[in-house]
């Protein structure tokens, strides 16, 4: 019993509940089109990979890599805590600020938080880097690939 708390067990059960939820609320409008399909599809290949793992650790008699929980370790739930919540602020803010703006911010507050030494220059970099990232998915999404997305609902028209 517990080599079903074996990671790669686990996380493949989980990548699976995921991928088939989504999968099955996909739908035939332009937005459900090869991006959402695809990521789809490489989740339930990678949950197809870590169960074949786990099939092959057990037949070849490997120890499990077993989920010892969150008790020693609380960086990792403070970790979890403040990144769902910027998803969910991220999701709840796309329709309202626009999909570009709202990326923006997400990733800048991510490089921020993820950034350990706090100097002028790294700061410089969390900024840059993500503004540099969505001017160019910019590009490339809407100008090479025509891809509709979210505009902002708060600010009149466009993002």
């Amino acid at each position: 019993m517990q080599r079903l708390n074996d990671r790669d067990f686990v996380t493949a059960l989980v990548l699976f509940g995921i991928g088939i939820f989504f999968l099955s609320s996909t739908g035939d409008g332009v937005k459900d089109w090869i991006f959402p399909l695809l990521a789809i599809y490489l989740m339930l290949g990678m949950a197809v990979l870590l169960l074949g793992r786990f099939v092959l650790g057990v037949v070849q008699g490997r120890a499990p890599n077993i989920i010892e929980g969150f008790g020693k370790d609380r960086m990792v739930v403070v970790d979890l805590l403040v990144f769902g919540t910027m998803v969910l602020a991220y999701i709840l803010l796309m329709n309202g600020i626009g999909f570009w703006l709202d990326s923006l911010l997400m990733l800048i507050a991510a490089s921020i938080y993820l950034t350990k030494t706090r100097t002028r220059r790294s700061m410089i970099l969390a900024v840059a880097v993500p503004l540099a990232t969505c001017v160019l998915a910019y590009v490339v999404f809407l100008h090479v690939f025509y891809v509709p997305l979210p505009e902002a609902t708060w600010f009149g028209s466009g993002s």
